[in-house]
This record gives structure tokens, C-alpha cells and sequence, in this order.
């Protein structure tokens, strides 16, 4: 913890975080972009596993919902990935010393990994298979939301940095 300790003293003073926190209306608008990133991925994600269970446009292949979608899901969560370290830099207490932060990252990786398999395992592969991948990341990315919010409000580590 040593070191997650020093690396979080080091964050907050970094220029960029100096940056974010010089005025304030910094972090509520950089809030906005975060969340207007997280409302594409929902639809994104939806959208596939929608049509991965076969819900949904079905006059369209996989192959093809995926090329269209795929691509809104990596941007935003490009997006996320820059406005969650904003806002990391700007309090890296906040996030950081909280287990509930890390597992969030755990999940968004097995979320992106399970809407992306929709893709990998191809329009032949059994439906029920495609129902499963498109529950387990519809669950995933429904926690990660859960997730992000409950940072907020979860205790920190004893002994870690406020």
C-alpha cells in the first residue's frame, strides 16, 4: 500500500491534476463527458447483445451489428478511460484506496471481454451461448455503473489517504 500511497501523493500534484482542479467547474463538466461515455457504451453493448441473443435486428448479421458498434463502445470507453483519470488525478484518494474502485476495473475488462466475444464466437455458434455471453456482460456492465457510483460512497482503506 506503500506505494499506491506514494504514487496517489504523486498524482495529485502532477500538473494535470493542479489543472483539473484550478477551477471549479473542471470536474463536473469532465462528470458530464464521463457520463454521456457511459450512456454510448450502454447502448452499444445493448445494442450487440441484443442482437447476439437474437432480439433484435435480426434482418442484420452479427458480423455486421458488431462492425457497426464495436467501434462506439472502444471510442467511449476511450473517453472513459481519459475522464476517469481526470477525475482519479483530481481526488486519487477517492478512487484509488476503495476495493469497490478495483473491482470495477476487473469488471469493465470482463465486460469488454464478453461483449467483444459476441463477435469472436460468430453468428454459427449455438443461441444459448450468445444468450449467456450477452446476460454475463449486460450483468457486468450494469455493475460497473453500480460500481462507479458506489466509490462515492464506500469507506476507504485504514490507513490510506482521504
Amino acid at each position: 500500500m506503500e506505494r499506491l500511497i506514494a504514487f496517489s501523493i504523486w498524482l495529485g500534484n502532477t500538473p494535470v491534476a493542479q489543472a483539473v482542479n484550478a477551477h471549479g467547474w473542471y470536474v463536473p463538466a469532465i462528470q458530464v463527458v464521463h457520463i454521456i461515455a457511459i450512456a454510448a457504451v450502454v447502448i452499444a453493448a445493448l445494442l450487440i447483445n441484443l442482437r447476439a441473443a437474437g432480439l433484435v435486428e435480426r434482418e442484420r448479421t452479427l458480423a455486421v451489428v458488431t462492425a457497426s458498434w464495436l467501434p462506439v463502445l472502444y471510442t467511449a470507453i476511450a473517453v472513459l478511460a481519459l475522464t476517469g483519470f481526470l477525475l482519479i488525478a483530481s481526488e486519487p484518494g477517492r478512487a484509488l484506496f476503495r476495493t469497490v474502485f478495483w473491482v470495477k476495473l476487473i469488471l469493465i475488462a470482463f465486460a469488454v471481454a464478453a461483449t467483444w466475444a459476441q463477435r469472436a464466437v460468430g453468428e454459427a455458434r449455438p443461441r444459448a451461448l450468445h444468450v449467456a455471453l450477452a446476460l454475463a456482460s449486460l450483468a457486468a456492465w450494469s455493475l460497473v455503473i453500480f460500481a462507479g457510483r458506489w466509490i462515492a460512497y464506500a469507506d476507504g482503506w485504514s490507513g490510506a489517504p482521504s
